[in-house]
This record gives structure tokens, sequence and C-alpha cells, in this order.
């Protein structure tokens, strides 16, 4: 069905027969013939601190361009960007060799910290969810031509439609909204509360796949070391940020977890996007203007939706917000929702949005400042604790 070009070998030679294999499910037939596969950049793109470890396989997303002939012999060519990912293991070595080199030690392996967490499973569940539900993600999932997996060896490569020309494409190093043209807050904000309204309550399928956990006290409870040592983290190293008040009030979350996270398992949950930050957004080229388009999904799991929208509002918001302001964002979110899951489904509540808000506190912003930290991404993670605080205040 396909050559290999001469002279490739390793990786590079067996990203053709992956990608093959990727095609034959996005076809749904072998019946096809190709007549060319070529890397377009052999720069490797994207989160590079966690893919340039060496591999038997191709790892890491590249621009390819592929052309083949249909059962008919009529040739196609198109651009696409493979998307290739380690597995779990991997994945959690590189964290390990963050959280050493930023001076935190636990006694728990960071393995069983992490089980049944939103960093489990990144890539199967990432996967998955281009494979077999694309179309409960549509119009938010950049168009797939197919996906291979490896589920014994947690290893997934996915092909991805380049957007078109004129789209506004992330930048895996900016994490701000500078690039972002006005109104690309409230599409981001209408385009999580539809995936919201849809998996709410209807999470079954997601479940039935084994990769994506619920994220509930249990979980949230076995993490309490790592938790801890993220606090200790921020007060010794991110004096600029962390203030005695924000101090204080995170060890006060931390120390009381049991008790809000027990709300939390009793709201309605749904598939959450699990990392709305800026350079992880993407706005597709259409007729009609624009349209979110949402790449990254290794961080998705099932929790309460006002996780994801408190993730965007404490990296959109300006730096002096106040209540009004932020208001005026959670009201398009609910709005959205609301359009969305019909008159009958209850809002998201904002006791919930502080609820995840603290969340965020404890858990997802004090990594990404470890990661702006040592490997120099992430740079705006503290200013968007500083925000994660305000705002919980700004409720209180």
């Amino acid at each position: 069905m396909t050559q290999q070009r001469a002279g490739s070998h390793g990786p590079a030679a067996n990203a053709d027969a992956l990608i093959v294999k990727a095609l034959e499910d996005g076809f749904g037939t072998t019946d096809f013939e190709i007549v060319a596969i070529e890397r377009l950049d052999s720069h490797l793109h994207g989160h590079a601190f966690k893919y340039n470890q060496a591999s038997g396989l191709v790892t890491g997303v590249y621009p390819y361009r592929i052309a083949w002939r249909d059962a008919h012999g009529v040739g196609q060519s198109v651009d696409v960007m493979l998307k290739a990912k380690p597995d779990e293991r991997s994945i959690l070595a590189v964290y390990s060799g963050l959280l050493e080199k930023a001076g935190v030690a636990l006694q728990t392996p960071l393995e069983t910290c992490l089980a049944h967490s939103d960093y489990s499973t990144p890539n199967l569940k990432e996967a998955s969810l281009f494979r077999d539900f694309r179309q409960d993600l549509a119009p938010y999932l950049p168009r797939s031509l197919g996906v291979y997996i490896d589920e014994a060896a947690s290893y997934t490569l996915r092909l991805e439609e380049i957007l078109p020309k004129g789209s506004v494409i992330l930048d895996p190093d900016d994490d701000t909204t500078a690039l972002w043209k006005p109104g690309f807050s409230n599409l981001t904000l209408e385009g999580i509360a539809a995936i919201h309204a849809r998996f709410r309550g209807r999470t079954d399928r997601l479940s039935e796949t084994g990769w994506f956990p619920v994220c509930d006290t249990q979980t949230m409870m076995q993490g309490m070391e790592l938790w801890r040592a993220f606090l200790g983290f921020l007060i010794k190293a991110c004096s600029d940020v962390m203030t005695p008040d924000m101090a204080q009030r995170h060890r006060h979350v931390l120390d009381t977890l049991p008790d809000w996270y027990a709300l939390v398992d009793r709201e309605d949950k749904t598939l959450l996007y699990g990392d709305v930050n800026p350079q992880n957004l993407a706005f597709a080229r259409s007729e009609a203007g624009f349209q979110l388009s949402l790449f990254d999904w290794e961080r998705a799991v099932i929790s309460l939706p006002q996780r994801d929208l408190a993730e965007h509002l404490v990296y959109t918001l300006p730096d002096d917000f106040d209540m009004p302001r932020a208001q005026k964002d959670i009201d398009v979110y609910m709005e959205a929702f609301a359009r969305h899951a019909g008159s009958a489904e209850p809002p998201p509540s904002f006791e919930g949005l502080a609820l995840m808000l603290q969340d965020l506190i404890v858990n997802r912003l004090p990594l990404m400042m470890i990661v702006d930290h040592v490997a120099g991404k992430r740079r705006h993670a503290g200013a968007a604790y500083g925000r994660a605080h305000r705002l919980l205040a700004l409720f209180s």
C-alpha cells in the first residue's frame, strides 16, 4: 500500500506505517493507495519539553502532506498535523523530573498521587474523543483524518487536518490572549458551555471506555501530599506572587478539602476539556467568521462544568477586574449553557464555581507555576493563580 522512502529508518520510517493504519481508521476501509507521505518540517513542534525523549516510535507534533488514490482511482492530497503521544508513564516521568528540579520531594510515588485523576491516561482519552466522540464534540474538534491506538502500549497517533488559511492557531509558548481578536473569549465560553450541556449527566459512554475518571473526594485526597508540597513550593519560590493572605487562604482550602469536595461530589458532572488555557485554544476561519477549535484533550476529566469556566476566567480576566467585569463573562457562559441544555436543565451554580476555583488553586495552577519555574513555559500561570484568589475573595 505504501513504500518507505529511501534512507528512512527509525521513528521517521515507522511513522509511515502508522499513518496508513490511522487512515484506515479514518476512511473505514483499506481500499485506497498511498501515493506519497512527506514530512514538511523535521522540527519538533508543540510541547517539546514533554516529547523529546528517545523512542523507537515517532513522538511529537509534525506537519505532513499525504497523497492517495481512492478505490475509484481518484487522487487526493491533504496537509495534516501528525500528533503522536507517549504513554502515561513517560509523561509522569517528565512531571517527576520537573518536581525534582523544583525541589519538591514526595514520599508517595507521583503515579499514586495522581491515579484516576485528570492526569490519567492522557493520550488514550484524547485519541478516544477524536475517534469515538467526534459527532458529540462537533464543531469544536479540528477535522480528524484518522486515529491509531495501541492500547497495550498506551501509544496513540492522530492525523488532524491543518486549519484553513486565516485561522488563529495556538502558540504553545503563549498563554495570554495577546493574539486574540474581539469576540474570541465569547466564542470560548459558548463552545465549552455547549460541550458541558451535551454531556452533563450523560457521561456513561465516557466511563465505559475506562479512560475518563471522575474527579471526586477520594481522588483528591490521595493526592494530598502532592497538594501540600505544591503549597510549600509556592511559599518558598513564588514570593513575587504569593501574599500572606493567599498563603492563608490556600492552606485553609487544603485543610478543609474533604468538606468542600463532598459538595462537589453531590453536583451533576460532565465532560471537561480540562485545560482552558489560551495556548491550547485555536479559532478556525469559517464563512461566518471564526469557530472555536479544541486540540489538546489530555486533561479531559469528568467533573463540574464550572472548572473549565473558572480556568478560562483566571487566564483571561484583566488583572484589575472587579465582580461586575467577571460577572459579564460568567453570564455569557450561563446563557449559552441554558440555550444548549434547554430550560429543564438547572444551570451550573455559583457555589460550584467557587468550589472549582479552590480546585484550581490546590491542583492545576501550582503545577503550571512549577512548569514556568523550571521549563519557562506557562509563564502567566502565576498571574492566573493570583486572579483565582482574587475571584474567590470576591465570591466570599
